[in-house]
């Protein structure tokens, strides 16, 4: 008798939580579509709300741009490219320095006062490219040939040459192509060029 009353107890607990359980699932949906209805109902304003706290955002990140790159300064590990164009000849020239100690810690302006003539063309913490066109030409025409053996090279000053200085790379181990292409005079515009064709016969 008290088993079926306890089993008859538990039935009825049980029937009444999924009734309960249905009726908040139910109100839980109705309270949520009235939600929907008044945010439809109202969706210009909300809109036009989001609408200025977004641009007015977009105005402040914008301003902070601005500034964090007017204040960008320049590092001690910075390096400076000095790229020269001279009209002469259309050749271009890099020169590749570290930033001078007077520089570091400087704005962008700082660096045009110090550099003044020079354009601007790349400007961060790490790297800063300075142009410059010349009237004139590079005066950094060489030219590599076969010397006593070895590779020298020389700098083509007008129609002339002028020895600068030998190698330590002998002619006898390079290819045959090398070795005519040395007889007829192989060029290069800049010490940089100059030494990378120098790197290559090495």
């Amino acid at each position: 008798m008290k088993k079926s009353i306890i089993i008859s107890a538990i039935i009825v607990l049980f029937l009444l939580g999924i009734v309960i359980g249905a009726i908040l699932i139910k109100n839980s949906a109705e309270a949520k579509e009235e939600k929907l209805e008044i945010a439809e109902q109202n969706d210009e304003e909300i809109y036009d709300e989001c609408t200025e706290e977004y641009e007015s955002m977009n105005q402040e990140n914008t301003l902070i741009e601005e500034t964090s790159s007017e204040s960008e300064k320049i590092s001690p590990n910075c390096s400076i490219v000095f790229r020269r164009y001279y009209n002469e000849c259309g050749h271009t020239i890099e020169q590749y320095s570290s930033v001078p100690a007077e520089l570091v810690n400087k704005t962008e302006m700082d660096l045009l006062q110090q550099y003044e003539g020079w354009t601007v063309e790349e400007f961060s913490r790490n790297q800063i490219v300075l142009y410059r066109e010349f009237d004139s030409e590079c005066g950094e025409h060489y030219v590599l040939r076969e010397k006593d053996g070895k590779v020298a090279v020389y700098l083509r000053v007008g129609d002339s040459e002028e020895f600068v200085e030998d190698t330590d790379i002998a002619t006898e181990f390079l290819t045959e192509t090398d070795r005519i292409e040395l007889q007829n005079g192989i060029e290069a515009n800049g010490r940089v060029e100059l030494n990378q064709l120098i790197e290559d016969y090495e």
